[in-house]
Parts: C-alpha cells; structure tokens; sequence
C-alpha cells in the first residue's frame, strides 16, 4: 500500500529529530573530551629526558639549555624547545609556553679550560686569570652568553623574549666565599643582558641552598642585586602540597615565588604559583 504524505511527513521528521540529537550527541563529547584532555601541569625537561619521552600534554615547559655544566650543551634542546613551543601556557597568573634555564657555578679553584685569563669588569676591575671577583664575573658572563647563543642558534625570538632561570644549587662548582660567588652570579646576570635577553631573569634555588653560596636572604637579595629577582623554589622529591607550601612560603630572594618545582613519578613538574610576577 502506498504510504500517505502524512506518514512521509511524520517518518522525515522523526529522521530529523534522530540525526539532530546524534548531533548534539556528538558535540557533547568532544566538549568533554576536549575539557578532560585539556592541559594542568607545568613541567622541566633537560638532557635527562635526552634518551626518553618528554612529558606529555604539558601546560608549559621549562627547558635546560646546558648539558649538568655551565660549559656544556643539552643535546636534545632542539627537540625540547619544540616540545615547550606547543604548550598553550597559562593567562592567569600569566605563564609563557616556553620559559630557560642554565647551569651556574663558580669553578675558578677547579683550573677549567675556559677560566677567563684576563679582561676587565666595570665592577670589579681587571681579571688576571686567577679566582678574583673580576675573572669569577668574567666567567659568568662568558658562561651566559655560550648559553644563548646555543638557544639563539635555532630560535632567536626565545632567546630574546622568552624568561631565562639561573639554576643555582650546592650540586655546582662554587668558590669558597660569598663574594666571588656573587660576582660569579651578577656576570651570569650581565652576560644574558648583553647577549641580548630581555625577559625576566631568575633564581631557581631554595633558601637554604641560595643562602649557603651567595650569604644572602629574601631580605638581603634585593639590594645586592639592585631590584627583586623573580625565585622558582627547588624540589626534585617534593610533593604537590609541598610546592604549593613553597609557592606561600618558600621565597628566597624577596619576591613572591613565582614557581615551584614537584615531583609526579619520573618527572619533575612545575606549579605557577598563584602571586608570583
């Protein structure tokens, strides 16, 4: 028998009705999808991460440019500057995809080959390729500038504008007083700054370990380096509910803590600390 317009009408609209709420259907999952594979974790990679996976889905990534050294090179920072690169980063508190970090120290006592011989500092006058305040500055500006040049190499627009980290930790090379240590530091400052860095420049440390080599406190490092350093607070073994401790309480260098590192598994991740710059 024939199938009257009606029917036609009612069984075109029961069709349209199915596909619409498959549509919606379908919608709906990849809002959930999309929401639950969205990005919450902040994390650092370095040559450790060399010979394995970085981590995955990253909210941003905080890459090492040197190799454990301030004279060596990670060998895989082009694929981990990648990695950072495609992080969407966070707006609130603001937090680039990208951020550096370098190795420091003071290793004047050690007799390394590239111990500055000579040269001279507007601060501190002329090296004579002995441990003096002069050469232990000449050495960190010359460590910082190797440094960028590596990051520079493959993407200028990061070295430039991206926020570099010095990495200052007891596992380092450091003279055996405060001032050369200090001196050390303010030419890793002065050696970004002349390459040609103009983001932010910070301390990734602890308190304890930052007071050790420099002598100084959260009081007493503004004045020494003329302005308040923006500080990520060390931990390799801490949890979760440490860094967020830390990022209240863990500051260093007279400013809110603007990261602190923790520990998820194998990888160390970053919070960004909510009063941090």
């Amino acid at each position: 028998m024939p199938v009257r317009p009606a029917s036609r009408s009612r069984l075109g609209a029961r069709w349209a009705l199915i596909v619409a709420l498959a549509v919606i259907v379908v919608v709906v999952l990849i809002v959930v999808l999309t929401r639950s594979s969205s990005p919450t974790t902040g994390y650092d990679a370095s040559f450790p991460q060399c010979s394995g996976s970085y981590p995955a889905n990253p909210l941003f990534g905080i890459v090492g440019v040197n190799g454990g050294l301030a004279n060596t090179a990670n060998r895989c920072i082009g694929g981990e500057l990648h990695w950072a690169r495609e992080a969407p980063g966070q707006k609130r508190p603001a937090q680039p995809p990208l951020s550096l970090y370098i190795d420091t120290g003071n290793p004047g006592g050690h007799h390394v080959a590239d111990w500055p011989s000579g040269g001279t500092t507007a601060a501190y006058g002329s090296c004579n390729g002995r441990l003096t305040d002069a050469c232990s500055y000449i050495y960190g500006e010359q460590r910082a500038s190797h440094s960028y040049r590596l990051v520079a190499a493959l993407d200028v627009v990061a070295a430039e504008s991206a926020p570099w980290w010095l990495d200052v930790e007891l596992t380092s090379s450091w003279a055996g007083t405060y001032e050369l240590n200090l001196a050390a530091l303010h030419g890793f400052v002065a050696g970004l700054r002349s390459a040609g860095v103009t983001g932010p420049i910070g301390i990734y440390s602890t308190g304890a370990q930052w007071k050790d080599i420099t002598g100084l406190t959260a009081q007493t490092t503004p004045a020494a380096f003329h302005g308040r350093l923006p500080d990520w607070v060390a931990g390799t073994e801490a949890t979760l509910t440490q860094a967020q401790q830390n990022c209240t309480s863990g500051g260093f260098t007279g400013a809110a803590p603007t990261l602190a590192q923790y520990r998820i598994g194998p990888l160390d991740a970053d919070l960004r600390c909510t009063a941090g710059r």
